[in-house]
């Protein structure tokens, strides 16, 4: 192949590998709370939106016995934000006038936060996430 047509060849394969990182711009995968290594993300996933802008993910997870609420500030916000609050908690949906699994930062900088373990496994549950006082749930899983 002449000097010509593999210059042309390379930018081509370059421009392809950026179109495909563009294109497979997914959400990261959650890490595992502390207390247990080992969970699966039961319900749907709710997107924050903070502003106009989509600024964070509330998820549930089960795993080891317990329920676990989660929250992930997504980079467009952190980067345009130098800190912020998050509070996530299990909604126990026989017992709703307590919070369950309870996580809260308040001025931070972290980018994800999980609750603690909820005993609710065996109960209709929820959870609900707050970026800055934004918050939203996720659906029921019974």
């Amino acid at each position: 192949m002449s000097l010509p047509r593999r210059a042309v060849a390379t930018s081509a394969v370059a421009l392809a590998a950026a179109a495909v990182a563009l294109v497979d711009a997914s959400p990261a995968l959650a890490s595992t709370p502390s207390s247990c290594s080992s969970v699966r993300q039961i319900g749907t996933t709710r997107v924050l939106t903070v502003d106009g802008m989509q600024a964070a993910s509330v998820k549930q997870y089960y795993g080891c016995g317990y329920n676990y609420a989660y929250i992930y500030v997504w980079e467009q916000y952190r980067n345009t934000h130098s800190n912020w609050d998050l509070y996530v908690h299990v909604i126990n949906h026989s017992d709703s006038g307590n919070d369950y699994g309870v996580g809260r930062l308040d001025n931070t900088t972290r980018a994800e936060l999980w609750g603690a373990p909820a005993d609710t496994a065996s109960e209709c549950t929820h959870v609900t996430g707050y970026l800055n006082g934004t918050g939203g749930s996720t659906s029921k899983v019974c």
